[in-house]
């Protein structure tokens, strides 16, 4: 086994590390939006957008509430979905701290669904929350996205480009023929 720094046989000795070099730019690019977001970068502009984005989410939800509510011929299960926001929102504005978990399954138990107006309640909630908890998550990501974006960008690539150097260099230098 012969350990060669430099191999005169073969000419791709200076291909291998340009190659390194670049595999390591585009990859120190990559990190730049891969690396999670800093302290520093979760400022108070950062989460204004999230409140932003949160009311955003309420609103959806609202909306989607609206929706049912303006249904002419509600099923039981619409019904007592309706019955059950409004008598929530009753006890929040009364009391911010009240217990709405334990409202919402005594007025479930009253409400006398059956097997299929129970799934179709579920369905109902699940609809609801994930019109608001689908835009909420599209919107962060954008943003986050927005945020890394904005990040500096030549020294991500000049890190990933000298690591990349050092490792065509290394193999080079390492290379050995068996």
């Amino acid at each position: 086994m012969k350990a060669h720094t430099v191999e005169t046989s073969n000419g791709n000795n200076f291909s291998t590390i340009a190659k390194a070099t670049a595999i390591g730019g585009v990859a120190g690019y990559l990190g730049k939006l891969w690396y999670p977001l800093t302290s520093d970068e979760m400022d108070e502009e950062f989460k204004g957008a999230m409140d932003i984005i949160k009311n955003e989410s309420k609103k959806a939800k609202h909306k989607a509430i609206e929706d049912i509510r303006k249904i002419p011929q509600k099923t039981l299960a619409q019904d007592t979905f309706i019955k059950i926001v409004d008598a929530n929102a009753a006890m929040k504005a009364a009391d911010p701290l009240a217990d709405t978990k334990s409202n919402t399954f005594r007025m479930l138990r009253k409400a006398g669904l059956n097997e299929t107006d129970k799934i179709q309640f579920k369905n109902i909630v699940k609809a609801v929350q994930s019109r608001a908890h689908h835009l909420h998550k599209e919107c962060e990501k954008a943003y986050v996205d927005v945020v890394k974006g904005k990040r500096s960008t030549p020294w991500f690539v000049a890190a990933g480009a000298v690591i990349g150097f050092v490792t065509g260099l290394g193999h080079n230098i390492l290379k050995s023929d068996v």
